[in-house]
């Protein structure tokens, strides 16, 4: 199939997929790049829908929907796009399926969120509960995430999750500014649920009241925080390591 049209139905849907509003009703999102399409491919390809390809990449992808040039500029998010997109089904979450998940309490910023779901997948946290935070299936957010966003359980959460995940048995450990400092040396059960404020306000307090330890990180040089990518990407090694003996 060839695009050539700018009023072409199909394309009108693609940019409509750039709404949290219309990725919610149709359970679709879409994931720009080479690479990213690559390791979903590889990863699960009963999850892509459709690719579409720019003619000038064409030969990438011989089965796929082929867009003129000029025309799939306008259906990427991306100033310099790889000239590939697919169209992929959100996946369907198992229920605490890992014995380490993460907590993202209103973590808003897309790149920190990208950037905490792409580290998680790769710590081996594959349950990431999301309360108040950015769109998980936005373009940025999937950007950041390099195709992590289909490999680990995305659930949007609340509080109800966080204290049935402590009911299941999970040591909830909260990174906080006011917690205790050396945090290596905290006790955990068998599994573990870090959790993760927002970039603004931190982690909320009915989130901190259920804590079982709350654990901040030290700092030198006069600097009073870390972003939230950062601060959760070292928790999550870290306690993981720990708790190991590794």
């Amino acid at each position: 199939m060839y695009i050539s049209s700018k009023d072409n139905n199909t394309l009108k849907f693609i940019q409509k997929l750039s709404f949290k509003k219309y990725r919610d009703e149709a359970g679709l999102f879409v994931v720009e790049g080479v690479r990213a399409v690559n390791d979903v491919l590889s990863f699960d390809k009963s999850l892509v829908d459709k690719i579409f390809v720019a003619e000038s990449k064409a030969d990438l992808y011989p089965t796929a929907t082929v867009v003129k040039d000029d025309i799939f500029d306008r259906i990427t998010e991306t100033v310099n796009g790889q000239g590939v997109l697919a169209i992929v089904k959100k996946p369907r979450p198992v229920i605490a399926s890992s014995p380490y998940a993460i907590f993202l309490d209103g973590v808003r910023d897309p790149g920190n969120l990208g950037t905490l779901i792409r580290t998680a997948c790769a710590a081996g946290y594959n349950d990431v509960y999301l309360r108040d935070c950015a769109d998980p299936y936005g373009g940025k957010v999937v950007r950041s995430t390099m195709s992590a966003i289909v490999k680990v359980n995305i659930f949007s959460s609340g509080i109800d999750e966080l204290k049935e995940l402590k009911q299941l048995g999970y040591s909830i450990i909260t990174a906080d500014m006011g917690g205790k400092s050396a945090f290596s040396r905290c006790t955990m059960r068998d599994k573990v649920c870090i959790v993760v404020g927002g970039e603004a306000q931190g982690v909320s307090k009915e989130v901190m009241e259920l804590s079982d330890d709350v654990y901040s990180l030290p700092m030198e040089g006069d600097i009073e925080s870390l972003n939230a990518a950062v601060c959760g990407a070292v928790f999550m090694y870290t306690i993981k390591y720990n708790k190991e003996g590794k």
